[in-house]
């Protein structure tokens, strides 16, 4: 008798002893790799495939505390498939609570275009990103004739203009199989909601086309930095294709060149080319980048000055504005340019 209750003890003390071993394990054991890493439960997969994966890739210690704790908890049919952000630093029952609730993580591909980047530097981006960047710059170049219709601000488009000035930097998420067509309505969506109706009226306002406001703003959008700055800029700007004078603009010849410096050559400054705005009046056949929301409405409210004339000092960065040409030369001579 005493025999068989030292036994029924013993039996006791070892299934307590290991419930609360499996029960402290599954809060507080950690896997051997402490990483973040990206892993997938398969659709389908059953708990002990699941648990023995998990322990091989070092994010669980013990395959059985997994099986446990999900037996304890109920949830041995709750597995969710998908992709997870995990780590060995976590918990057998954080885990477990990630998996069964599932807390995937976004397969969405995250792009940030900066203001002012041309569609040949966002085309770039996306190959390098494994999305189809050649065919979204073919579509940019040879726009769908549709895409009119769709967005209101191309109806007015001239014909054999590109879509270059209308895909509105900021930052996507993609998902890895999206197509050009849906990369390209997405932007074109977003310039829609940013330059919305109002911004679209004041600009008419200016006696301008859109589309010639999309050209000098993006233009303003790479010469200088400061809402300020952008702002005496467009005015000056302005006021030069009033009279008929060329713009020289050098982010015109860094669009054309693919270079950008901080002093061109008098032989860069007469490169042949209709986007040239040292040799050429007016504006640029169309857009050299896709200008941001800060430089649009820069564009639309110029600010008034009475500057005809300015230089970026290529140490400091600031711009500095002159009346005269006289002027513009001395201040070209003090900051080494």
């Amino acid at each position: 008798m005493r025999i068989f209750l030292f036994i029924a003890l013993l039996f006791s003390t070892l299934t307590f002893g290991g419930f609360f071993y499996l029960s402290y394990a599954a809060q507080h054991a950690s896997g051997g790799n402490s990483q973040v890493q990206r892993f997938e439960v398969k659709q389908g997969e059953g708990m002990f495939s699941l648990g023995e994966r998990l322990e091989a890739a070092g994010l669980i210690s013990s395959r059985y505390v997994f099986l446990w704790h999900l037996v304890r908890v109920e949830k041995t049919h709750n597995l969710v498939a998908g992709t997870y952000s995990l780590s060995g630093e976590m918990s057998v029952a954080g885990i477990a609570l990630v998996i069964t609730e599932g807390k995937t993580v976004s397969r969405d591909v995250r792009i940030t275009f900066p203001e002012g980047w041309n569609s040949k530097k966002m085309a770039e981006r996306l190959t390098a990103n494994g999305l189809p960047g050649a065919s979204f710059l073919r579509l940019v170049e040879k726009p769908q004739p549709e895409l009119r219709n769709q967005f209101d601000f191309l109806s007015a488009l001239p014909i054999g203009a590109t879509l270059e000035g209308f895909l509105f930097p900021d930052t996507y998420f993609f998902d890895p199989q999206t197509s050009a067509e849906a990369i390209v309505e997405k932007m074109l969506t977003n310039f829609g909601k940013k330059f919305d109706s109002a911004l679209r009226m004041a600009a008419e306002k200016q006696k301008r086309s859109l589309f010639a406001t999309v050209t000098l703003a993006s233009i303003v959008e790479n010469e200088v930095k400061t809402e300020t700055d952008r702002k005496i800029v467009a005015d000056i700007f302005s006021r030069r294709l009033a009279i008929g004078q060329a713009l020289q603009s050098c982010a015109t010849l860094q669009y054309i060149l693919g270079v950008d410096r901080v002093q061109y050559s008098y032989a860069e400054t007469q490169t042949p080319s209709p986007y040239n705005t040292y040799i050429n009046p007016g504006l640029p056949p169309g857009p050299i980048g896709n200008p941001g929301l800060m430089t649009l409405n820069a564009t639309i409210s110029p600010q008034a000055n009475p500057y005809f004339y300015f230089l970026n000092d290529p140490k400091t960065g600031e711009t500095i504005f002159s009346i005269t040409y006289e002027e513009h030369l001395k201040n070209k001579s003090l900051h080494g340019l």
